[in-house]
């Protein structure tokens, strides 16, 4: 049944690669600028109604439970916002070839990048957070609150029963995360990464010694807001701190969507490869 849907979308999908980089560099046919909560072009499909935002309706802004959305842009902030990296961290942000065209890369073919997702690696944390395609759901149970995400389906744990955070962690593509309420903003500190896993599509990069941390808000029933800082002096010679992030919450429920080998070497093998010119034999 997989295997018949994936065929299925093949001369669609080989449009879509061979479209990605011209698309990705050129501006809009209309002109128009798309402006979106996160500063950035928004993407993904049209998230699910709820009934109209009643601004009287309480809500406990310490229960983040139920389905949310981030929208706009995929990355931390505008490339103008950067940070400088350090020696070190330029030399592995070179390394990464990406399809996703940007003020400091060039796209290439996808094929041709060396992204890890495209062979069904993790995303991780911080990266799951800037997939503007998929929703995720909080959880709160006792000394934890959950975030499962709809891509890959990652579950992440963040602990809030007052322990500290590891000294010396093992790297982790989720890493291990500890949070607290300071008032009505949820703490979160994150350490003990995996540094093969990239920031975003285009393979801004963070090092196993990364602090990530993110301050999030509830500020009516249907809006979350969030606020991201990178401490990573292996990589950046300043703190990457984001703008603010918008999670908008949802209806219904979320669907699977794992990556599952299997469809994604038909997919390579059927698509992405011969958009390269790459053909197997």
């Amino acid at each position: 049944m997989r295997h018949c849907i994936v065929r299925s979308i093949i001369v669609a999908a080989s449009l879509l690669v061979f479209a990605s980089i011209s698309f990705a560099q050129a501006p809009s046919q209309s002109g128009a600028k798309k402006v979106t909560d996160w500063g950035g072009q928004a993407e993904g499909p049209a998230p699910s109604k709820l009934p109209p935002i009643n601004p009287n309706e309480k809500f406990d802004p310490h229960d983040f439970s139920g389905l949310w959305r981030p929208t706009g842009g995929r990355m931390m902030t505008d490339w103008d916002k950067v940070p400088p990296r350090t020696p070190g961290g330029e030399q592995v942000f070179q390394s990464r070839i990406t399809g996703r065209a940007g003020p400091q890369k060039k796209a290439v073919e996808p094929a041709k990048g060396n992204d890890p997702i495209m062979t069904c690696n993790p995303k991780g944390i911080p990266r799951l957070l800037f997939y503007t395609g998929g929703q995720a759901a909080f959880y709160h149970v006792p000394g934890q609150v959950l975030m499962e995400f709809q891509s890959q389906g990652a579950t992440r744990h963040i602990w809030m029963d007052g322990r500290e955070l590891p000294k010396n962690p093992d790297g982790r593509w989720m890493g291990y995360s500890i949070g607290h309420w300071e008032g009505d903003t949820l703490v979160v500190d994150t350490v003990g990464f995996d540094d093969r896993a990239w920031l975003d599509q285009w393979g801004n990069v963070y090092s196993s010694d990364m602090h990530f941390q993110e301050r999030w808000r509830r500020t009516d029933r249907d809006t979350l807001e969030a606020v991201y800082r990178i401490d990573d002096p292996k990589t950046y010679t300043r703190p990457w701190i984001s703008d603010t992030k918008i999670w908008k919450r949802q209806a219904g429920e979320i669907r699977e969507e794992l990556c599952a080998p299997m469809d994604e070497n038909f997919f390579n093998e059927n698509v992405r490869d011969p958009a390269a010119g790459i053909i197997h034999k």
